[in-house]
């Protein structure tokens, strides 16, 4: 894409019209951290470039950018969503994890999922674990509900033909 200098002038022209607007968004639409808001801005700042040579003047200028600038942020929150999350974990949490390492029923359970062939039924087990409904696993694991269910009940019928063999 060749930009002449005419153009370059009235990007930096529509950008201080509309940096009320951009600003508004990016506090909105972040934690209001220096680095997030910076990066929400020239993410959006980015598109808008790539985007000024469509505009055709059929809206209202403002319109344009805050429309460009809502799904960009849009598409970033659904980005960070993605990334994991690091907590600060606190001393209850290690006492928790403790109680649990010591008790003799996760031990049983971690045993009998370890002799789990397969990683899909492994994952599953891990979301339902974590107490996920089953419209949020079909999410992500990408098919219905109607499937998952199958596979949970399949998965429980084999982990339970798994004790029952270890009680014998």
């Amino acid at each position: 894409m060749k930009v002449d200098a005419r153009q370059h002038t009235e990007f930096l022209k529509m950008l201080r019209h509309c940096e009320g607007t951009l600003m508004k968004v990016c506090l909105y639409f972040t934690d209001r951290r220096r680095d997030d808001f910076r990066d929400l801005y020239q993410e959006i700042a980015c598109t808008l470039w790539e985007a000024w040579p469509t505009f055709r003047g059929e809206s209202d200028l403002n319109t344009w950018v805050t429309r460009i600038a809502l799904n960009v942020a849009g598409q970033e929150i659904r980005k960070r969503k993605r990334l994991p999350q690091f907590v600060e974990l606190d001393e209850s949490f290690y006492d928790t994890l403790a109680d649990e390492a010591t008790d003799l029923r996760y031990h049983r359970l971690y045993d009998l999922i370890d002799r789990l062939d397969d990683d899909d039924e492994r994952k599953l087990l891990f979301l339902y674990l974590d107490r996920k409904r089953l419209r949020e696993i079909a999410e992500i694991t990408g098919t219905t509900e109607t499937a998952v269910k199958q596979k949970l009940y399949r998965i429980k019928q084999k982990l339970n033909d798994l004790k029952t063999a270890e009680d014998e």
